[in-house]
């Protein structure tokens, strides 16, 4: 029966790729490396099968990839893709290969406070791959610390953190996660004082914010059907995310005890600052959360307000969840978003520069996005500075009779 059945390849991908994001997939991965390879089977199957999927269709593409003598990791890859899609026929998108045996932590006497930190990390929306990716770095570190006699959490000190840093190949990876940890470790007691800020930082080129106008937005939100119970659901997060600037991750962890109705606010402690912000409850907002809340939300004992649909029960909608339901949103719009990014920070950027545009102060954008800087605000500036460099007049040349000038005195 498998055989027999065809759907739009295109179609089929574009679902499958919003799918892997819901069920947990980094978004970026998934765009990395996933998403290149339904774009060559789209291509694929137009030029052999009219467009239209099958096995058939999946066995034949495998075939030619294999004659292309690719790598075992990149063949791997295709094959699991393919097989994914085969499954989808059927209407089975949440299909996963057979879990391959994990690379071991390195051991020492740090393992409880490793196996806490990977739960933590968990915890805050982090996906399996980049949660392991941290707790190997730490785990490496923390097993160095003991073979050189520090035994105690507490009696690591900067320089031992320099010394690493210093030779680490990816520094700013090894930045990055030792920041993370010791601000666990600080926050939760396990040192006294925040030696992440004694970790050298990387200089990097930050790329100038994607953002989209505000009519774009409109559109944005006017292409979700909100006759649907996840159409009501989506609704609320883009909205959420375009008009208070709130961030994936917190729209994730928010808890319907974080909605003050009476007080007409919403109480967030973001997760990257653990700042207490608490955003007004917009009219619009409003009705959106009553409506979701009342008429779409899946029965659950669960805090979170944002919920899966039920397979058959329902979860918490993750930070790559998010990512993915305002990516389908902006893509269901049919705005040209080819050179911007997709996910709900970009609707945070757009947030900060329509703020900036209409004049208002850098400390008052630091308040609306629950920024620890004012400096923050100089970041979307850069936005208003590549506008009006799209808007300068060119340059004229010199005239013929202006050249002959300079030749004649040379």
């Amino acid at each position: 029966m498998l055989k027999e059945e065809t759907r739009n390849c295109a179609e089929l991908s574009e679902k499958m790729l919003n799918e892997m994001c819901l069920d947990g997939y980094s978004c970026k991965s998934v765009d990395h490396h996933v998403k290149p390879i339904y774009n060559t089977l789209v291509k694929y199957c137009d030029e052999h099968f009219e467009g239209m999927y099958s096995v058939k269709a999946g066995e034949s593409f495998m075939m030619m990839i294999q004659m292309k003598n690719q790598s075992k990791e990149q063949t791997d890859l295709v094959r699991n893709s393919i097989e994914r899609l085969n499954h989808a026929l059927t209407g089975d998108f949440h299909w996963r290969p057979s879990k391959q045996r994990l690379k071991p932590y390195a051991t020492s006497c740090y393992d409880e406070i490793v196996a806490r930190y990977e739960d933590y990390l968990i915890q805050t929306g982090k996906t399996t791959a980049n949660t392991r990716h941290h707790v190997h770095l730490i785990a490496r570190f923390l097993s160095h610390m003991e073979s050189i006699g520090i035994t105690d959490i507490s009696m690591i000190k900067a320089e031992y953190i320099h010394e690493r840093f210093t030779a680490a190949n990816d520094k700013a990876g090894f930045h990055k996660s030792m920041k993370m940890f010791f601000r666990y470790a600080c926050k939760y007691g396990l040192i006294e004082n925040d030696i992440s800020l004694w970790i050298p930082s990387v200089p990097r080129c930050k790329p100038v914010p994607s953002v989209y106008t505000v009519e774009e937005i409109e559109k944005i939100l006017s292409s979700i059907d909100r006759n649907t119970c996840l159409g009501k659901r989506n609704y609320c997060i883009v909205l959420m995310a375009a008009k208070l600037g709130i961030r994936s991750c917190d729209i994730a962890g928010l808890k319907v005890d974080d909605i003050q109705r009476k007080e007409g606010i919403i109480r967030v402690i973001q997760q990257k600052t653990d700042i207490l912000v608490e955003y007004p409850i917009l009219d619009e907002i409003s009705t959106a959360l009553e409506d979701y809340l009342n008429n779409a939300r899946p029965n659950s004992c669960l805090p979170n307000v944002f919920l899966t649909k039920p397979r058959p029960v329902a979860s918490v909608l993750s930070t790559q969840g998010i990512y993915a339901v305002v990516s389908e949103a902006i893509a269901r719009s049919g705005i040209d978003a080819s050179s911007r990014r997709h996910g709900a920070h970009a609707l945070r950027s757009s947030l900060a520069s329509q703020l900036l545009a209409e004049g208002k102060s850098y400390p008052e954008i630091q308040q609306v996005l629950g920024q620890t800087s004012p400096d923050v605000a100089r970041h979307y500036i850069r936005v208003e500075t590549e506008r009006l460099r799209e808007c300068a007049m060119e340059v004229p040349g010199f005239s013929n009779e202006i050249m002959a000038y300079f030749h004649e005195r040379r």
